[in-house]
């Protein structure tokens, strides 16, 4: 059993250790943080992504609920010290939602403890017999400890009963949804902000461990390189993101703003038909503000606090309060299942996060099925006698708890969309939509920006991993930077396919590289658009240079690199062009995705074949060849030629690298 360290001498930014732990042998050992690691991934999801390949690449084909899956939490350089907004963390594995390359994205001070303890990463393998948690605590070893008396808590008791027992320190646990395999199961974290990591179901594979939580206690500092100019840059960037106009409106509403931002496009009830003013006034944010908000919390070093707390005080569910409360669930718990009712959506949100699951795959999952019970594809016979009907809060709450259960048709609606639609029966597939198997955020036939992006994203429907927002707004002068200023007129119409593979291939390593630092991407998005500066890779490079000391100028490629990494283990489990098409979502209208400047575009600028296959060429060019090989031997590599990436940011005035 190691002991804790303050990490390798020199290092600064990153701590350089990573803890690993083997749940079936009961040890926990420290590792050094591979140089090659911090220089081509930079941190975070970019060197999650990596760790997962090297640890999964003899078998990637192993089932997601395997002991050997391993559940990786990554803080990248920035995460821990004083720079605003510098509070995220990843976790990453094979996913059990979609069977291929699986991580989520979330927020709080539990990542900033894990950091200034001591750890950039943390692995965790095999599988407890029993219920355990992880105990790690500043100048002591990390222990695994009992966890009995914790497991078939929901996320809240959990988290109180660890701090009766422990004091002040931040968790990470899942409900009991991760613990019965909820295949979106969620892990939660954080006390003085609840954050979520929701998405490809992380706390499914944390509960398949059994593994109940993993508790941080202590404080400490993170190095810094350059002193004098990182405080400068904390400093300014505090003001931007601090008293920007665009933060009283994220302070009032959180990410909440999203509806009234494209409610053109909003679709109800499983998007059969848009939302209309009527309903649309049911969301009226003042009222929710007047009637229901009590306060906001924040994320380590936040200046924004967007997170909305609230408390219900009348009606059926007089009493209820929260404290996370995101666009997710206002959009996914109300208006695409029917319901146009702020206190049935707020008690329905607090549920899906006491109980420890995603609420968009959930919200998803259930308008498919109740669209299937419209039209007669289910009755109460296959329900066990509940009518599925539009705006039913009551129906939805029962199936909420028959889900976390895996009880009667809860077990249906557990598993992923082709899983559910399978089990319903052969007419239930039109109406499941998804990509990879997992539900996306947004209707993308209004966006072909984000149509494009929720497409192929390595992780299945997703709105995060690539989001296009310059190109969904229009952000010319963005837009210029990054392609030059012959780019093409038709690059900030979101209505038109012209030139939107670029702006997605590029908007994925932007991303990749905000996650890999560590930084929370919608200030930086709300800066970006709302005012100034334009906050672009040479921006993110004085960040990471001023923490870490390290030559910033290949933090673009190093993304790059992480990504190729993340559709190199798709590619090796079989994913190509057929799955980078969502499924079942035109209602018989045509998908532009085929269109020219869309798919094909998109994989001219990745660097793949026209099946969507990485090429030799691209991952040589990035320092990849031991993958090329890996897929080279699977017969899963293009051997066609592509531009490098240098050519295809020629007329870039952004400092890329």
């Amino acid at each position: 059993m190691g002991r804790l360290t303050s990490g390798q001498k020199g290092i600064c930014g990153w701590r350089g250790r990573i803890l690993k732990v083997d749940l079936s042998q009961g040890k926990t050992w420290d590792e050094e943080l591979p140089r090659e690691y911090r220089e081509g991934y930079t941190g975070g999801a970019g060197i999650n992504a990596r760790l997962l390949y090297d640890l999964m690449r003899g078998n990637p084909y192993a089932d997601p609920l395997a002991p050997e899956n391993p559940l990786i939490f990554g803080c990248g350089p920035l995460v821990g010290t004083p720079f605003p907004c510098a509070s995220r963390f990843t976790v990453t594995g094979k996913s059990p939602l979609t069977g291929i390359f699986g991580d989520s994205n979330a927020g709080g001070w539990f990542p900033a403890r894990l950091k200034q303890v001591g750890y950039d990463h943390l692995i965790i393998q095999g599988k407890a017999e029993r219920p355990k948690a992880l105990l790690i605590e500043r100048g002591k070893a990390p222990v695994i400890i009992d966890a009995a008396d914790l497991w078939g808590l929901d996320i809240y008791e959990t988290d109180r009963r660890i701090h009766a027992q422990y004091g002040d320190c931040e968790t990470a646990r899942i409900g009991p949804a991760g613990e019965n395999l909820v295949r979106y199961a969620s892990i939660l974290s954080g006390t003085k902000r609840v954050s979520t990591n929701g998405r490809t179901g992380m706390g499914c594979l944390m509960g398949s461990k059994n593994l109940k939580a993993i508790i941080v206690k202590g404080t400490g500092t993170v190095p810094i390189a350059r002193k004098k100019e990182f405080e400068n840059l904390a400093k300014r960037y505090r003001e931007i993101w601090g008293k920007s106009a665009w933060v009283p409106l994220k302070r009032d509403y959180g990410t909440l703003i999203l509806l009234s931002q494209i409610a053109e496009s909003v679709r109800i009830k499983n998007e059969q038909e848009p939302m209309t003013p009527e309903q649309f006034e049911k969301y009226d944010l003042e009222y929710y503000k007047q009637q229901y908000k009590t306060g906001t919390t924040a994320c380590y070093r936040c200046p924004s606090a967007c997170t909305q707390k609230w408390e219900i005080r009348e009606g059926t569910y007089k009493g209820d309060r929260g404290d996370k409360l995101e666009y997710g669930h206002l959009m996914h718990l109300g208006p695409l299942l029917g319901i146009f009712d702020f206190s049935s959506m707020l008690h329905l949100a607090h549920l899906s996060n006491s109980l420890g699951m995603d609420c968009i795959q959930f919200g998803f999952n259930v308008a498919t099925a109740m669209e299937c019970f419209q039209r007669g594809i289910l009755g109460t016979e296959d329900t066990g006698g509940m009518q599925l009907n539009w705006g039913d809060d009551r129906v939805v709450e029962r199936l909420m708890r028959q889900v976390s259960k895996r009880e009667g048709f809860g077990d249906v609606l557990a598993e992923n969309t082709p899983g559910m639609t399978s089990r319903i029966g052969p007419d239930a597939a039109a109406y499941g939509f998804h990509a990879k198997g997992q539900a996306f955020t947004y209707n993308c036939n209004y966006g072909l920006p984000m149509n494009l992006a929720s497409s192929v994203a390595t992780r299945g429907g997703d709105h995060l991993k690539g989001h296009p927002f310059p190109a969904i707004i229009g952000h010319r002068e963005m837009l210029e930077k990054i392609f030059g200023k012959d780019m093409p007129e038709e690059i900030i119409n979101h209505t038109s396919p012209v030139a939107k593979g670029r702006v997605v291939w590029w908007q994925e390593n932007y991303k990749m590289i905000i996650d890999s630092l560590g930084i929370c991407f919608l200030p930086v998005v709300n800066a970006t658009v709302w005012s100034t500066p334009l906050i672009l890779t040479g921006e993110m490079g004085e960040m990471y240079q001023a923490v870490t000391g390290q030559d910033p100028s290949g933090l673009f490629v190093a993304a790059e690199r992480a990504y190729q990494v993340e559709k190199c283990f798709n590619a090796l489990l079989g994913m190509n062009r057929k799955d980078d098409i969502r499924k079942e979502t035109m209602r018989g209208g045509k998908d532009l995705i085929e269109e020219p400047g869309m798919l094909e575009e998109y994989y001219h600028y990745r660097g793949c074949s026209k099946d969507g296959l990485p090429t030799r060429k691209r991952l040589q060019e990035i320092g990849l060849s031991d993958v090329a090989d890996d897929l080279a031997r699977n017969k899963k590599l293009a051997e066609q030629e592509c531009p490098t990436i240098a050519e295809l940011l020629q007329y870039s005035s952004d400092v890329t690298g």
